[in-house]
């Protein structure tokens, strides 16, 4: 528990700094109106550059695991070896305010499986830095969930990105609280990540995810931590309007394990 919280104090101590580093920059960059597109280069995280106010986002990702573990934070991760369909929808309300819902519907390729068919999550994201600024976005996500077991929880995130011209960094803390028997008091899980611009439309890029942070150095009710890292690849087409992401990402604890993805986002 003392790694898992020195963890999570150096990930705060990385989103604060570039708190800090980004009001000075954002002070003195020129305020615009112009909102910014939608994009979504990262696999495993949200990215702050979201849907405008009556902005809609509809989209469906498909995920495939070939390992055993707990099944955040990737939806293709559950119980067994298996593949997940993910239909989402995401609202643009007002200026700092979306509201989303994903449901999650599971197929078990190995065994029998103990999950149900249909995970959901319902919430809402909030934009806490102003809406004109390009280089440093601060969004904080809260919302219910059911999982594939069925139990009931609920979960809170922040995400901060910054810019840095063609090269966007992100990071996210994710903690959730999952209410059945047998789970920890809390799930804590990290995501990291760098996309780079390569042309107008494609950019390219890496994640980490530290997942069951509250595990680290145990081998409890989820099966301890786990780490995971790969590349992906992310398509803005039709003038953003259609947005496409895919990678991959390798296990890199307990018994090695392959994971894969791809997501599609249409802006309305």
């Amino acid at each position: 528990m003392r790694s898992s919280f020195t963890l999570v104090c150096a990930l705060g101590s990385v989103i604060g700094a570039l708190c800090g580093r980004a009001l000075a920059v954002e002070d003195r960059a020129p305020v615009t109106d112009a909102h910014a597109p939608v994009e979504q280069p990262f696999l495993y995280m949200v990215d702050p550059h979201g849907p405008a106010p009556k902005q809609v986002l509809a989209g469906y990702a498909l995920a495939f695991s070939s390992s055993a573990g707990a099944i955040r934070p990737i939806s293709g991760n559950f119980d067994s070896e298996g593949i997940v369909h993910a239909l989402s929808l995401e609202v643009g309300v007002v200026e700092r305010l979306r509201v989303f819902a994903q449901t999650m519907i599971a197929e078990s390729l190995g065994g029998t499986s103990e999950v149900n068919a249909v995970a959901v999550q319902v919430g809402a994201r909030v934009l806490v830095t102003p809406p004109s600024w390009q280089r440093f976005r601060l969004m904080l996500t809260g919302a219910f969930l059911r999982e594939f077991g069925a139990a009931l929880g609920a979960f809170g995130e922040v995400t901060a990105s910054y810019d840095v011209g063609r090269v966007r960094i992100a990071a996210s803390l994710h903690g959730e609280r999952v209410f059945a028997a047998g789970r920890d008091p809390i799930d804590l899980y990290a995501v990291a990540g760098v996309s780079v611009r390569v042309t107008r439309i494609v950019r390219l890029g890496v994640e980490y995810i530290a997942q069951d942070l509250e595990e680290l150095g145990d081998d409890e009710a989820e099966g301890g931590a786990r780490s995971y890292v790969g590349p992906d690849v992310a398509l803005a087409l039709l003038k953003n309007k259609l947005l496409v992401t895919a990678g991959g990402a390798v296990l890199t604890a307990h018994n090695p394990g392959i994971l894969a993805r791809a997501a599609l986002t249409y802006v309305y």
